[in-house]
């Protein structure tokens, strides 16, 4: 696994962070004369970080791949991480024959019937990820988060069990069969490249299950990989699913890395002594810049790129075997054929442009946020433990006075500060009152002039629709820039309450960062935390005035709160761009004169127009509501320190022979100055 060098070399750090940071969790397990649940809890953070320190060494990119049925995608997944292996098998008729197994099941006709992912780990994992991984399910009648181990290195019979439609399920171990899986997930420890790669069997999934996981996967994804096999040309049977990715494109800057996979099953030469392959590409590419325009009528360059990328994963794995048998210069030719490598490198191009920093700056907070209060707890006690009585008793009252005020006061904080977010939620949505004109204004007349029973005439409406949406909707007066201004002006509103009421700033600790940027990170939920995502949502969506927020938006809203994904912008971009896939799906189904057509395509667009306007009320309700209870929380855990203290306090005024205490001192300080530095070292690499 290669990644590049000034990402690793800041990998290794966190790396080494992280260990000491595990190493000092268990440590601060151990001090003495703590409350009972807490060598519990810290332990439970050192496996935590455990885990951290796994993500750090794994992955820094999550691909999605997307494409049409049986284009090859579980192929090309497994030969990416060098998961392909060519053996040679005895057939039927006596004879033998080479066959591809790959970490995925693959052939011909549509395989993969449920989302699958592939992770890589390092040799620390808590799994035996060697060979070709270990593979884990969740199940439908699964809790969101309850994977269900199958083990180390299954036969490839046992992964077609549980990933294709019509596989034997008595390949299964005996308590999986009769269940439907939701998602399967293999651990890689040789993974060749450090990205998470999903392997979706498709947008508009009829399971529900499948199409949430779909779509938190396209949230969750840095970038898209479109792979279509040498055999076919792009057609209009792949416009819907290519639009519904440009639509996302256009909404959140993701990249999209296109490849034409099975270049060795197209290679047969034409005319000109040109592989078929080839030809292929070059139809694609063309029809991408016809079917994706700017308004100029120039070819988006930007979704496009270079186009699409020819690979073989099947010639790399026939390099490999020609190489263990020892026949070097022809591994090497057909290596190089294969151009996996160049696939690979564009990975990693996206990894040192940008990805790679922002996964570790992610681990790295995460890795702080559980490092903090611990170190503020023992960092309290020390303080506790070098005070005399005088000043101990000063400071009981104290303590007392600021629980009775955290008491009083919390209500009422509440309640203010959810005012103040209706006002400004309410305000970034006024420019939605002028959406429905300004799209009317920008395509009735080009609807009216265009063929819409043409399925790339229809395209060219829907794309021309996503570019004045995301214009308008970021433009200097869009709700996108006002939400911007009025979200960092909410959290200055939360610091500014509690400094009025508390005259200490920092208890508001870090408040989750927001743009509509979807690539931003927002800061992860704390463990402890008191709410669930369906109650943020629906106590968002009273907060702003949605009374059922599931018809137009919520449905997919109250999933990604479920599975623990509450990233309003990438949430947001998926939302909207189901709506206008969606439409097209029901406009499709119907079969209308041109001109009825044409009115129904002009008249829905203010029911789309109302949609998503509920759809970014509600999500900008939910990222306002989040950070009031991310508030809530620092100070719920604020007031569990002030009790702990204040009860200590009461003991050493108690007990006044144990005033001097030096061993416990003795203790702490050690830990507090190790934790100190942790915590700056971590702050430091999110920086990155």
């Amino acid at each position: 696994m290669t990644v590049p060098r000034d990402v690793d070399e800041v990998r290794n750090e966190l790396r080494a962070v992280l260990d000491r940071c595990e190493v000092w969790l268990r440590a601060a397990s151990a001090a003495p004369e703590t409350p009972a649940e807490w060598p519990e809890e810290v332990l439970s953070d050192a496996n935590t970080m455990k885990r951290l320190r796994t993500r750090a060494a794994s992955a820094l990119i999550n691909v999605a791949l997307l494409g049409a049925f049986s284009s090859g995608k579980s192929f090309l997944l497994s030969g990416l991480q060098g998961g392909l292996e060519l053996v040679e098998v005895p057939t039927a008729d006596g004879h033998t024959a080479d066959k591809f197994v790959g970490l995925l099941p693959s052939s011909p006709v549509p395989t993969t019937a449920c989302p699958a992912s592939v992770v890589p780990v390092d040799e620390q994992s808590s799994f035996d990820a060697s060979g070709t991984g270990y593979l884990r399910v969740r199940f439908t009648d699964s809790g969101d988060d309850r994977w269900e181990e199958v083990g180390n290195s299954p036969a490839p019979s046992v992964v077609a069990a549980y990933a294709m439609q019509d596989a034997d399920v008595t390949d299964r171990l005996r308590p999986h069969r009769g269940r439907e899986v939701a998602e399967l997930e293999i651990m890689l420890a040789s993974a060749r490249l450090p990205a998470k790669l999903y392997d979706l069997p498709g947008y508009g999934s009829p399971n529900p299950v499948h199409d949430m996981i779909v779509r938190t996967a396209m949230a969750d994804a840095d970038c898209f990989m479109y792979v279509s096999h040498a055999s076919r040309t792009l057609s209009e049977r792949d416009l819907d699913l290519i639009r519904f990715l440009y639509d996302h494109y256009l909404l959140s800057g993701k990249r999209v890395v296109w490849v034409v996979t099975a270049i060795d099953a197209a290679a047969n030469l034409d005319l000109r002594n040109i592989p078929e392959w080839k030809a292929t590409i070059a139809r694609n590419n063309a029809y991408l810049r016809e079917n994706f325009t700017l308004p100029n009528g120039q070819p988006d360059l930007g979704f496009i790129g270079e186009g699409f990328l020819p690979v073989s994963p099947a010639l790399e794995a026939r390099a490999d075997k020609l190489g263990a048998q020892g026949a070097e210069a022809a591994a090497q030719r057909q290596r190089a054929e294969s151009r996996m490598e160049t696939l690979r490198q564009a990975i990693e191009d996206l990894i040192s442009t940008g990805t790679g920093a922002r996964h570790i700056a992610a681990v790295a907070m995460e890795a702080r946020i559980l490092m903090t209060p611990r170190h503020q707890a023992l960092t309290v006690r020390l303080r506790d433990e070098r005070l005399e009585i005088d000043e101990l008793k000063e400071l009981l009252k104290s303590e007392r006075q600021r629980l009775e005020l955290l008491d009083t006061a919390l209500p009422r904080m509440r309640e203010d500060l959810e005012r103040k977010l209706h006002n400004r939620v309410a305000r970034t949505v006024r420019p939605f009152t002028r959406l429905s004109a300004h799209l009317h204004a920008e395509l009735d007349d080009v609807i009216r002039a265009t063929d819409l029973n043409r399925p790339v005439k229809a395209n060219q409406i829907q794309v021309a629709k996503a570019q004045a949406l995301r214009t308008w909707i970021e433009g200097p007066a869009g709700p996108a820039t006002l939400w911007t201004e009025e979200f960092e002006g909410f959290k200055k509103d939360l610091v500014q309450a509690v400094d009025q009421v508390f005259g200490d700033k920092d208890l508001a600790g870090r408040l989750p960062d927001f743009t509509l940027d979807v690539n931003s990170l927002s800061l992860p939920q704390q463990s402890r935390r008191s709410t669930t995502g369906h109650d943020v949502v629906q106590r968002a969506a009273a907060l702003v005035g949605i009374v059922t927020p599931v018809a137009a938006s919520g449905g997919w809203l109250y999933g990604l709160a479920a599975a623990g994904t509450l990233f309003p912008p990438a949430g947001l971009v998926a939302g909207i761009a189901a709506l206008v896939f969606i439409g097209v799906q029901r406009r499709k189904g119907r079969i209308s004169s041109l001109q009825v057509l044409q009115d129904e395509w002009i008249g829905a667009m203010d029911a789309e127009v109302a949609a998503i306007k509920e759809q970014f009320t509600l999500a900008t309700g939910v990222q306002g509501t989040d950070v009031v209870d991310h508030l809530m929380d620092n100070l719920a855990q604020y007031r569990e320190q002030l009790e702990q203290s204040r009860d200590r306090i009461g003991e050493r005024i108690m007990n006044p022979e144990n005033q001097v205490r030096q061993g416990l001192i003795d203790e702490l300080e050690p830990l507090c100055a190790e934790a100190r530095h942790l915590v700056e070292s971590l702050r430091d690499l999110e920086a990155l």
